[in-house]
């Protein structure tokens, strides 16, 4: 008579039971994983970093907390979520990666040959793995900056802060003198209509029309008085005053409500001016630092102790599924049969 074995069947007595069957190969692995381990990581060259703090300013123009008595100051200091992701793409941007690769030399100091085929590729890969910039919840951003030299991981990390604010700033500067030169054509516009005003307004006042509204006030009073006195002659006077004044007084009503419109147009354009030429300047910072990188005195890279506690783990899981899987084709697949 012949019977099967017993399919393959994996349940905490059984994965104990096999454990405890190859205790001793579990031990080999795990102590050859970790000798491994340890030498892995002491071949490991130490990396350090350092980190910057940023917070963006308002997306709008700083200048007018300088200009404009009338706005809140302090209310719109530091930049929103909108800012934070602006000053992430600008520090991302291929522009600053390469000036920081330009000015600090990165080709001779990663070891890559500039001459090489693919020399970019290879220093940006080395670069992004080094540099990661990252937003925090208080609508800031943070630039970490990881290497073997805790001096050159400093270096880098402000260099990066600092051209990022010039880059942001030199875009607002071209942007501003744009703006600045369409509307100084228009300012320049606006005074020669202001001119031409007065020269109409004061043809109209060599007329005798000086301040129309009071003027004809003072004519109506006198006129009145001397109809109520029966004084004909001072009236028939004060009638040709009046028709002396209404030939000139709609070209003084209109002269004047321009001349009005024209001088608040003035002065916002004035306002706008001098914030525009502010900005054309490009002297004020488009960000808050709120911490510097500062060379680091511990290392940050290798853990060692995460290394050899992950690797070794890693070996004994890998080891007992690769014994789970033998003893499911031993089992399963090709199942003995036993007299």
């Amino acid at each position: 008579m012949e019977k099967e074995l017993p399919d393959f069947n994996l349940n905490g007595t059984n994965l104990l039971q096999m454990i405890w069957q190859r205790r001793f190969v579990f031990m080999l692995i795990g102590a050859i994983a970790f000798v491994v381990s340890i030498v892995v990581s002491l071949l490991i060259t130490p990396q350090f970093k350092s980190s910057a703090i940023l917070i963006p300013s308002t997306a709008t123009q700083a200048s007018k907390d300088a200009f404009v008595a009338s706005r809140a100051r302090g209310l719109t200091v530091f930049g929103d979520d909108e800012e934070v992701e602006h000053l992430i793409q600008i520090l991302s941007s291929e522009t600053l990666r390469r000036h920081i690769v330009n000015e600090f030399n990165l080709f001779e100091y990663y070891g890559v040959n500039p001459a090489d085929k693919h020399a970019w590729y290879k220093v940006n890969r080395i670069y992004s793995g080094n540099v990661s910039f990252m937003p925090s919840r208080y609508r800031s951003v943070r630039i970490e900056v990881l290497d073997d030299n805790p001096q050159m991981a400093a270096k880098l990390a402000n260099a990066i802060v600092v051209t990022a604010d010039s880059l942001t700033r030199e875009a607002k500067r071209l942007v501003a003198q744009k703006a600045l030169e369409v509307l100084e054509f228009h300012y320049q516009q606006l005074l020669d209509d202001a001119y031409s005003l007065d020269d109409s307004m004061t043809t109209v006042m060599a007329h005798g029309v000086i301040n129309l509204p009071y003027q004809a006030k003072e004519a109506t009073r006198v006129y009145t008085e001397a109809l109520a006195a029966a004084n004909k002659a001072p009236a028939d006077r004060v009638v040709k005053y009046i028709n002396k004044l209404a030939l000139q007084g709609a070209k003084y009503t209109r002269y004047f409500n321009d001349i009005q419109y024209k001088s608040l147009q003035i002065k916002d354009l004035q306002e706008n001016l001098h914030i525009l030429r502010a900005e054309a300047q490009g002297l004020i910072p488009s960000q808050f630092v709120i911490d510097w990188a500062y060379p680091s005195d511990k290392k940050a890279k290798p853990k060692k102790l995460v290394i050899v506690i992950a690797s070794t783990l890693s070996a004994l899981f890998f080891s007992l599924f690769l014994f789970i899987l033998l003893d499911f084709f031993r089992k399963s697949i090709k199942p003995q049969k036993v007299a």
